[in-house]
C-alpha cells in the first residue's frame, strides 16, 4: 500500500513542481515577476530580489533565494556576521549568509529549500512561497533596524 493510497486526482492531488506551475500562482496573487535570460522565475518585493528556482536531479527541489537591495559597507561585517548568528539561534528559518563583493561591500541573502519529492499542491507550493517572502522580509527588516540605515 502506497503513502498515499485513497488520495484522489484533482485540485487537491500532488503534481510534480515546475517553475510552470509557479506562474499561474503567481498571476493569481497577481504579483508581478519576470523570467530572465536563463529561463528562472524571479520578482522584486519591497526592492529585494528574490528568485524561485527548481533544482535536483530529479526536479524535486524548490529553492527560494532572496537578495538584500541594501549593501552595506565593509564595515558593519561583523555586526552583520553577528546578526545572522543570533537570527539562526531563534529562528529555522530562513537560512540567511553574507557574501563579500569585490568593491567591499556586504551582500546578504535568505534561503528557503524544501525537497517535494513526491510532488506538491498549489496550496503547498503557495504556502512555501509567501512564507520565504515574509521571513525574508522580516530577516531584511531586522538587519536594517539593527544596523539603524
Amino acid at each position: 500500500m502506497g503513502r498515499f493510497s485513497g488520495w484522489t486526482e484533482g485540485a487537491d492531488a500532488l503534481a510534480p513542481i515546475s517553475r510552470d506551475r509557479l506562474i499561474p500562482l503567481f498571476d493569481d496573487q497577481e504579483w508581478r515577476y519576470f523570467v530572465d535570460n536563463e529561463g528562472d522565475l524571479g520578482g522584486v518585493w519591497d526592492d529585494d530580489q528574490f528568485y524561485f528556482l527548481v533544482r535536483g536531479t530529479d526536479s524535486t527541489f524548490l529553492h527560494i533565494q532572496a537578495l538584500w537591495h541594501t549593501t552595506p559597507k565593509i564595515d558593519y561585517l561583523e555586526h552583520v556576521r553577528g546578526f545572522i548568528e543570533e537570527w539562526h539561534r531563534r529562528r529555522l528559518w530562513p537560512k540567511c549568509y553574507h557574501r563579500i563583493t569585490d568593491e567591499g561591500r556586504i551582500r546578504v541573502f535568505c534561503e528557503n529549500t524544501i525537497d517535494y519529492g513526491d510532488g506538491a499542491t498549489d496550496e503547498q507550493l503557495l504556502q512555501q512561497v509567501t512564507c520565504a517572502l515574509g521571513t525574508a522580509a522580516s530577516f531584511f527588516e531586522d538587519l536594517t533596524t539593527s544596523l539603524d540605515l
